[in-house]
């Protein structure tokens, strides 16, 4: 997979999601909703190999799920 570009101006805003296309809010610090996640080191480690910006909730928590289950390649 090509790594992706950040679709907002570096201070947060909206951002695009690589994966799926959706559009969401990235705050790009603590006070962003995907601070709440519990993102295993596994999947972080998958996220920064394949992308440069973030993903939607649906999407990692979907690969969260994938990690949880062994099934993350």
């Amino acid at each position: 997979m090509e790594k992706h570009d950040r679709q907002s101006d570096g201070k947060g805003g909206t951002a695009t999601c690589p994966v799926c296309g959706a559009s969401f809010e990235c705050k790009l610090s603590a006070e962003c909703w995907c601070s709440s996640v519990n993102v295993p080191s596994e999947v972080r480690e998958y996220l920064a190999d394949r992308y440069d910006t973030c993903l939607c909730r649906d999407c990692l928590e979907k690969l969260v799920k994938k990690a949880g289950a062994g099934e993350l390649s």
